[in-house]
């Protein structure tokens, strides 16, 4: 009897201890229900909160360690535009987790939360990453928020964590170490209106040439196409050219009218299209007076004519006179 319990322990026992270990990843799972992925933050800039926990655990599944970028690396700003660089982020998966949730903050304890994905599934699962956008309205899955707007010069802390596995299971996982970036704080830089600015013509220019009339403006970051409207009213109705380029500049092939008001105005096309720079003008020069005409000289005196005739005529005779002198 003795030897059957003791055989029954020998195979009970690394049973037990087999579930034990390969059920590290789905001891602490329980589901959540079928609710979907919270949307992200619509600002960057505004705090989020995160949702209720409802299921935590904080032995079962080990930290998913941060990776990309280094800790306190120096992210660019463009020096137009003020905006931020892309930042990428990426970390190491944990049980083939499908799921994860990213939280930037403006302080290492994470009580000043700009960024709280929520739940979102990142583009690989092998290879967990998510990107923080340059600037303007961002579509892509792999977005951390719709909308950049993070603070030119400020230290910024981000951490991860599993939040579903392979499997469909919900989890908590604890936060991985923090990490942090500082955005650079470029040049200081003002501009009168917001997007492109305009550089040849000034705004308001005056007694510009009507040919050859050319345009250049400011470059939008990784900007490949560009479109210019030059219109003669500030509606942009009356539209003497529109022009699609591929570099910052552009030169009219027609001839403006002379003392006439101009309106143009300019977007980027490609990769992906932007909003209308402010409405710029200029006035050409007033046309160059009249050539001035030589007089027209009035016609010769018929005495002149008649005194001319006869002068000719006597020096005619005086030739002969001397002449026949010299024979004699």
């Amino acid at each position: 009897m003795k030897r059957k319990k003791w055989l029954a322990a020998l195979i009970i026992t690394p049973l037990i201890v087999t579930a034990v270990v390969t059920g590290g990843c789905m001891s602490a799972v329980s589901p959540e229900g079928n609710a979907s992925p919270p949307t992200p933050t619509p600002n960057a800039s505004n705090i989020a909160t995160p949702p209720p926990e409802t299921i935590t655990d904080t032995t079962a599944i080990p930290n998913t360690a941060a990776g990309t970028p280094p800790d306190e690396i120096l992210i660019g700003t463009d020096p137009v535009s003020g905006r931020n660089d892309e930042v990428d982020l990426r970390w190491e998966d944990f049980c083939l987790s499908s799921k994860y949730q990213v939280q930037i903050a403006k302080d290492p304890r994470f009580t000043i939360i700009v960024v709280d994905t929520g739940v979102f599934a990142t583009a690989s699962a092998e290879s967990p990453a998510a990107y923080y956008p340059a600037g303007g309205i961002a579509r892509s899955p792999s977005a951390l928020t719709p909308w950049a707007n993070l603070e030119a010069g400020h230290t910024y802390y981000w951490r991860v964590r599993v939040r579903q596995a392979a499997t469909g299971q919900y989890i908590r996982s604890p936060w991985s170490e923090a990490k942090s970036f500082t955005v650079g704080s470029g040049f200081p830089a003002s501009n009168p209106s917001y997007g492109l600015q305009s550089l040849y013509p000034n705004n308001g220019c005056s007694n510009c040439p009507v040919k050859p009339a050319s345009f250049t403006w400011s470059p939008f970051k990784d900007a490949t196409k560009y479109r210019l409207v030059l219109a003669r009213d500030a509606a942009m109705t009356q539209v003497v050219k529109d022009a699609e380029v591929t570099t910052t500049a552009y030169e009219h092939d027609g001839h403006l009218e002379y003392g006439q008001s101009y309106f143009w105005r300019v977007m980027a096309l490609e990769p992906v299209p932007s909003d209308w720079s402010a409405t710029f003008s200029f006035q050409t020069e007033a046309a160059p007076p009249p050539a001035a005409t030589e007089p027209t000289p009035e016609p010769t005196p018929l005495w002149v004519w008649l005194v001319i005739s006869i002068g000719l005529v006597l020096i005619i005779v005086i030739i002969i006179f001397i002449f026949k002198a010299r024979r004699r």
